[in-house]
């Protein structure tokens, strides 16, 4: 962006008003919001705030902020379909429900780009429900992908996730969930399994059990397979769903799988019926990146008029459904409807002004890439005219 960023209008775009003429122009254009203030003396010292004139003078900050938010995921949920999993299917019935409705409310503008896929843990019958669930091109993962308007599927999510996860209890014992993940992911995919990794979404594992885990391989080789299919290890999430308060028996080897993960790793007990908990960590990992930008340097052009008044340009660039780019100049929110750009006061969490951009409600969070936004900011950090915002 930083090669074909344009000004509305070239060369001296602030001067071009006499009453918004710069008694000094600096044009300086930083890739941050902090800009230096007036340099020290040669003696090292500094002079008192605008008693060396400075505050008559401005500056032009630029900065590209992105707006894409990865909420790409890739859910594989290795289900036990044994007959000790038999006394939980009233549970695991809501639990899958409920699951596909944090899914469905997950932070920001629209739904996720989601992969589901459900295999079996028991080890004599490895097929899966794609078909029976009426998944289109021989599939057998869901996709809802560009907010839901690219599905392979019809009905609801929660309906459709339903039935994937609809395994019964009749596979022969014991159930080998990890080997069972492993050789889902597992490269080349296996017939309807292609595309369902994406190299840019999360991937997360959840594992629901009826006990512990019977594969024969070692529960570090089969965690560290999955870790690497992902340069970002804050990319890859797992969670283990087991009887604990009752049941005897302890899950030795999932709650070492989980603890591979760190943070990441969560283990769960599935006689409390709270399934939806395991998609928490998920959840907050994408949350976590959309905290609105802040700018701590935004020049009030007139301070004769009540509230702020910016000068700024908005260049916003787009990503189609189809991967083409689009660039339009987006107007202010005080002159025109959505899109459109605001800034309002910060608050505790920002102490200058909180960029915005507003979107129509036809937004799909997947279509923004990045905003580069240019301001008249002050060149003296404590000009009344950058003062925060109260």
């Amino acid at each position: 962006m930083a090669g074909d960023f344009r000004r509305l209008s070239p060369g001296a775009r602030f001067a071009a008003d006499p009453a918004r003429r710069m008694t000094t122009t600096l044009r300086a254009i930083a890739s941050s919001l902090a800009l230096a203030v007036v340099a020290a003396g040669c003696d090292g010292s500094r002079p008192a705030p605008c008693e060396d004139g400075s505050c008559g003078s401005q500056v032009s900050w630029r900065k590209i902020y992105q707006q894409t938010v990865n909420r790409k995921i890739d859910l594989l949920f290795v289900v036990d379909d044994t007959p000790a999993i038999a006394p939980f299917a009233a549970t695991l019935a809501t639990g899958f429900a409920d699951m596909a409705s944090v899914l469905e409310a997950l932070p920001a503008r629209g739904p996720a780009s989601l992969h589901v896929g459900v295999v079996r843990a028991g080890r004599c019958d490895q097929s899966t429900r794609g078909a029976a669930c009426g998944l289109s091109a021989s599939e057998q993962f869901l996709r809802a992908e560009w907010c839901e308007t690219q599905t392979n599927y019809s009905g609801t999510l929660a309906d459709e996730i339903g039935c994937l996860a609809d395994l019964g209890a009749t596979n022969c014992a014991p159930a080998q969930p990890l080997a069972a993940a492993a050789d889902a992911l597992a490269a080349p995919p296996r017939p309807g399994w292609e595309g369902f990794l994406r190299a840019d979404a999360y991937l997360m594992v959840v594992v629901i059990g009826a006990g512990d885990d019977a594969s024969a391989q070692s529960v570090s080789d089969l965690a560290a397979s999955i870790r690497g299919l992902k340069a970002d290890p804050s990319q890859t999430l797992a969670s283990a769903i087991v009887p604990q308060s009752c049941a005897s028996g302890a899950a030795g080897r999932l709650t070492a799988f989980v603890d591979q993960f760190g943070a990441n790793g969560v283990l769960l007990d599935l006689c409390q019926g709270q399934l939806a908990v395991a998609l928490q960590q998920l959840v907050g990992s994408i949350s976590a990146l959309l905290q609105p930008p802040c700018a701590t340097n935004v020049r009030d052009i007139d301070p004769d008029t009540p509230g702020l008044q910016a000068d700024c340009v908005f260049e916003d660039r787009l990503l189609g459904s189809d991967g083409s780019r689009t660039t339009a100049l987006l107007p202010s929110c005080d002159t025109a409807a959505p899109p459109c750009w605001r800034l309002t006061p910060g608050g505790a969490s920002c102490a200058g002004y909180v960029l915005d951009i507003v979107r129509g409600a036809d937004w799909c969070d997947e279509a923004g890439e990045n905003v580069a936004i240019e301001c008249v900011g002050c060149a003296t950090a404590n000009d009344p005219a950058c003062a925060p915002a109260r």
